[in-house]
């Protein structure tokens, strides 16, 4: 038997188990077969197999140790071989670098003689004095006009040829001492800092030769700050990230649009600092930006190119002025005198350029100080300098930059205008041609019985002559203005004045006075918006109802209204200023032919065309080809043809070939289709169905393109098919399966998962399957589990198949996290809210009384709401963004809203309240942003700012200034309701694709740290049945059937038991984190 040992009692070994005999207790035999050793558990009779385990347990198992054994005999092996080989290759790889070495000495050493040489014998022969100290003139090479010394004279000249055409704009711009440009662009005052401000720039990036000190104050400093054309901040472009750090001529990328810049360094680092701008320029960027040169010209100027003969005509007197360094002034008078023709053929890039001359004037002659140039110049961009004055570019018969003039400058007979005059006759027209404002987020509220206006929810202006503004919220409505229009209910204009920074509804004449300060929106008529320029998803609260904007967008036929009496002065201005803005036209259905040989151009079968302005065109079939437009070969006589622009003249609905000139030429009648070069379409907008014969023989247009990319399709409608076309159907890439990628169980409760609850649409609950489900067992409702103290994680694979070939459609890995009681107690300070569904004083109740039940945490209820035992934060009919504002709604406030300082701020929250923190923070909302089964909710804009929202909460909530960043959040998805809805005009159907797709969109946002690692979601709303979970009363289905139906007396409030099976998966969520912070 087992031997008694002091206190102790030890189990006898007995050596190899013999079936015929009967053993005592804790003896310990091992099997011969296996070698597997066995203890009895009481006295075992003779003839008891060791396989039950009423009388044997198992003890140790002979193979685990010998694998054991056998693994780190292996191990040790392997490592004593690897070491040895390590040692040979070690001393192979050292013999072998050491000859290297030597061979490579020697080399080098002879190379080394060989130069020695060479540069004596150089010195020698080219020495005119005997005295000569080169050594001295190479070390003096190698300093620059800043003094900085270069490591050789080759590393100077390098240097130097990165910006040798180019000006130091630090040295001409001046610094400004004691101040630097802040973050929002402002000049701010700070000693031992100096800031080059405003400096006019081009192009995409500056080359910085100088230090650039580290911005301690706020990350949001910036060292190179940019501004736009009108010198509005744009944001930092690079921060220096430590000490001072010296860039060598390094090239810094600017911000889409800048044209100006500011430099933050240290004082110190001042002296010596570049800043230039990258050789990689082209001057039409400068006519744009008015940078660095600022050429003009104060006068006019003809040119006329082509038949191998260039001519420039100076009208009267002019003068060509430039600043090239930013602040000297430079003029040179140009007389008509000076006028030139010169015989050349363009091709590629050339340029023609005034070059300053020093002459003297002639007694009785007209003074001339400079000549015309006309050249081949790939490197034109050099020509902007002191002595040079650019006048136009091209690129073969292309313009591509012509000098601005105070009276314009002429490219055969087309006049690129002075930006002066545009600009006064853009303003002068204003009143007809507008500008648009789109409202993209934010509330507007009108109330058309107060005849107010007011812009309740800050809003996002996007506009076509400016990149953004914001319509901030208005204290107090605007009164509407006074009208007859109004007043007589006729449509009136909803525009913004952003002289005073206002909404308004206006007539015409009021709407045209504001000229350049008026932003048109939509067109208002019959409590409708027609022509629209705001985000459907944006909120619109009219006579105090809230509707979405896209609820009160008109029908197709209402959106196209332009009144008469305005369209013949549209008309007239578009022919006008038509040639600075084309228009494209797509070829729907028909045929044209194009005969090179003969020259001509036919429409041959009648041609839909659909433009991007009007609703359609109908192109005529031509009984004659007409000449083309454009025929000239690219050399005289040859047979080679430049690319040309195949387009529809509206006035007479024909087609032709045209090149840049004539195509502008037409005005606001161009519409481009397409390009044409070497008998192929560019760029083609037209159907690939469309017959096209070419010299003879017909092709279908589709044959014809360059590629299949060059075939147009705007950008709006390939989203909008590759959005159709996406796994599902649904308008978005967010899927079917509605789950987290975990689920949370608890060891001993029971977990359910309804697959009625899986699936963002109706009926597909038979589609569901989940694989490596291990103790899931699966009835007509749900999944069920319930885990044991042995159970541990695992991961099952949910999967929808296909309704049609039963192929799986969609597949989702879950893991199954269990989660045991803990072996210390901890303490925790937990608050649960939502809406009405956390309200209702079930859920938080039944959470606590499970925690309370399971004994080994302490919780710290957190709420100002619900009774004693289930205190929380719920508030019925509340969205996210009423806890994001001082929201007083449904006779609730926000208790997280500090009043004083106009923010969230949970630490005041807690302090008021009496809370020692916020350690777990769980919040379920999205029921009430939702229509509850009247309208679908889907559209991508409604989603992101539903999502926006959450994210605005869970920063607050984590900032450390206003919450705690250690905090826990959990996002709950929300129920999809019952199976019908019990209102007549509702449907569940509706209602349950609206909230998964939120649930989908807030899994994608938030699960699992997808935003912030402390953050995740959970899925209460998957844990009740949609039939069993809701409240009902047994009826007659009618009067003449007595059989009795589930009469529902409510679709989205659960019963008492749908809230507790609710509260199941809040409960398991705050397990999982009790779990992890025990560990």
């Amino acid at each position: 038997m087992s031997e008694y040992i002091g206190n102790r009692i030890v189990p006898r070994h007995d050596g190899v188990w013999d079936s015929t005999k009967a053993y005592e207790p804790l003896i310990i035999v091992y099997e011969e077969g296996s070698g597997d050793s066995y203890i009895s558990r009481k006295d075992v009779p003779a003839g008891t197999g060791l396989a039950q385990k009423e009388y044997w347990a198992l003890c140790a198992r002979f193979s685990e140790q010998a694998a054991l054994l056998r693994e780190e005999t292996d191990g040790q092996v392997a490592g004593m071989q690897k070491l040895t080989m390590d040692t040979l290759n070690t001393m192979t790889q050292r013999t072998e670098a050491a000859e290297d070495l030597t061979n490579s000495n020697k080399a080098a050493l002879e190379a080394r003689m060989e130069t020695i040489e060479a540069r004596q014998d150089a010195n020698v022969s080219a020495s005119t004095d005997a005295s000569a100290d080169y050594a001295a003139e190479l070390v003096d090479a190698r300093v620059d006009n800043t003094g900085r010394t270069f490591a050789s004279a080759g590393s100077n000249l390098r240097a130097l040829g990165k910006t040798r055409t180019f000006q130091n704009l630090a040295e001409s711009w001046g610094w400004r001492d004691n101040a630097y440009v802040n973050d929002v662009g402002a000049v701010t005052s700070s000693q031992n800092w100096s800031t080059l401000h405003m400096v006019p720039v081009t192009g995409e990036r500056i080359l910085v030769h100088g230090t650039l000190s580290y911005m301690s104050g706020k990350d949001t400093y910036h060292n190179v700050v940019c501004f736009d054309k009108g010198k509005n901040y744009l944001g930092g472009a690079f921060r220096a990230p430590e000490g001072n750090v010296f860039y060598d001529y390094e090239a810094f990328s600017l911000l889409e649009g800048t044209c100006f810049v500011s430099i933050n360094t240290s004082t110190k680092n001042k002296d010596g600092f570049g800043l230039y701008l990258h050789p990689d320029l082209r001057p039409a960027e400068l006519l744009n930006n008015y940078a660095t040169m600022w050429q003009w010209i104060n006068g006019a100027v003809e040119i006329t190119c082509g038949s191998g003969q260039v001519a420039v005509t100076f009208l009267k007197t002019c003068y060509v002025c430039r600043r090239p360094n930013g602040n000297e002034y430079i003029q040179t008078k140009v007389n008509p005198g000076d006028s030139a023709e010169v015989e050349f053929t363009p091709k590629g890039w050339w340029v023609i350029y005034f070059q300053d001359e020093e002459k003297e004037s002639v007694e009785g002659q007209p003074e001339s100080f400079g000549s015309v140039h006309v050249e081949s110049n790939t490197a034109w961009q050099r020509l902007f300098t002191k002595d040079k004055f650019v006048l136009a570019v091209f690129y073969d018969s292309l313009v591509a930059y012509v000098a601005p003039a105070t009276n314009g400058v002429t490219v055969n007979g087309i006049d690129y205008g002075n930006p002066a005059k545009v600009a006064y006759r853009a303003d002068s027209y204003a009143k007809y041609l507008g500008q648009e404002l789109f409202l993209e987020y934010g509330q507007i509220t009108l109330d058309t019985v107060a005849k107010t206006i007011q812009v309740t929810g800050r809003t996002l202006a996007s506009c076509n002559t400016c990149q953004y503004f914001w319509l901030e919220v208005d204290e107090e409505p605007t009164p509407l203005l006074e009208s007859s229009e109004l007043e007589a209910g006729h449509m009136v204009i909803l525009g913004y004045d952003r002289s005073i920074k206002k909404l308004n509804l206006y007539d015409t004449k009021a709407f045209q006075s504001l000229g350049a300060n008026g932003y048109y929106i939509a067109a208002w008529y019959q409590r409708q918006l027609l022509y629209p320029h705001l985000n459907p998803g944006m909120s619109f609260i009219l006579d105090g109802e809230e509707y979405l904007a896209g609820q009160l967008f008109a029908s197709e036929q209402y959106n196209s209204y332009v009144e008469k009496r305005y369209q013949s002065r549209f008309d007239a201005l578009d022919t006008k200023y038509g040639r600075l803005a084309g228009s494209t036209l797509y070829l729907a259905s028909g045929s044209f032919s194009i005969d090179q040989t003969a020259g001509t151009v036919q429409v041959t079968a009648r041609a839909l065309g659909v433009p991007e302005n009007y609703h359609y065109f109908w192109l005529p079939a031509q009984d004659e080809a007409v000449a083309m437009v454009d025929n000239t070969p690219l050399s005289p006589g040859g047979t080679s043809y430049p690319m040309r622009i195949l387009a529809m003249d509206q006035r007479d609905l024909s087609l032709n070939l045209y090149n840049a000139t004539t195509f502008r030429a037409l005005g606001v009648s161009g519409y481009y289709i397409a390009s044409w070069y070497n008998n192929r379409l560019y760029n083609a907008h037209m159907s690939p169905d469309v017959l096209v014969t070419v010299n003879g023989t017909q092709y279908k247009a589709g044959d014809l393109f360059d590629t299949g990319s060059s075939t147009f399709v705007e950008k709006r409608y390939k989203d909008y098919v590759a959005a159709a076309i996406t796994d599902g159907n649904d308008g978005d890439t967010l899927g079917d399966i509605v789950t987290p990628s975990h689920w949370d169980c608890m060891e001993g409760r029971q977990f359910s998962m309804f697959f009625d609850c899986l699936s963002r649409h109706e009926g597909r609950m038979n589609l569901y399957r989940v694989t490596n489900s291990r103790s899931l067992t699966r009835n007509e409702y749900c999944l069920n589990y319930t885990p044991t103290a042995e159970d541990s994680d695992f991961s099952v694979n949910v999967i929808r198949l296909d309704e049609n070939t039963m192929e799986a459609r969609e597949t989702k890995p879950v893991a199954v996290r269990v989660h045991h009681p803990l072996k210390t107690k901890v303490v925790r300070n937990i608050c649960i809210c939502g809406d009405s569904l956390v309200d209702c004083n079930q859920v938080a109740t039944e959470v606590y009384r499970l925690l309370a039940e399971d004994g080994d945490c302490e919780v710290n209820q957190v709420g100002t709401r619900g009774p004693s035992n289930g205190r929380h934060e719920g508030r019925g009919s509340w969205k996210w963004k009423d806890y994001l504002a001082d929201t007083d709604y449904a006779g609730k406030t926000n208790a997280f809203w500090d009043k004083e300082k106009g923010r969230l701020d949970f630490q005041k929250y807690c302090k008021t309240n009496g809370f020692e923190g916020i350690d777990y923070f769980l919040i379920a909302l999205g029921t009430n942003d939702v229509s509850q089964g009247s309208t679908l909710y889907r559209m991508e804009a409604q989603v992101e700012k539903f999502i926006g929202y959450a994210k605005q909460f869970v920063d607050a909530l984590l900032d450390p200034e206003t919450g705690y960043q250690d905090c826990k959040i959990g996002i709950g998805l929300c129920g999809p309701g019952s199976d019908y809805s019990y209102l007549v005009n509702s449907s569940m159907g509706i209602f349950r694709k609206s909230i998964n797709t939120l649930n989908l969109a807030l899994i994608k946002a938030f699960d699992e740290g997808a935003y912030k690692p402390n953050v995740t979601c959970f899925a209460h709303g998957l844990r009740t049945d949609r039939r069993l979970a809701f409240p009902y009363t047994d009826k007659p289905v009618t009067d003449r059937f007595e059989e009795t139906s589930r009469t529902l007396t409510n679709s989205i409030h659960p019963s008492v038991r749908g809230y507790q099976a609710w509260a199941d998966g809040y409960y398991c969520q705050i397990r999982a984190w009790l779990e992890e912070d025990a560990q």
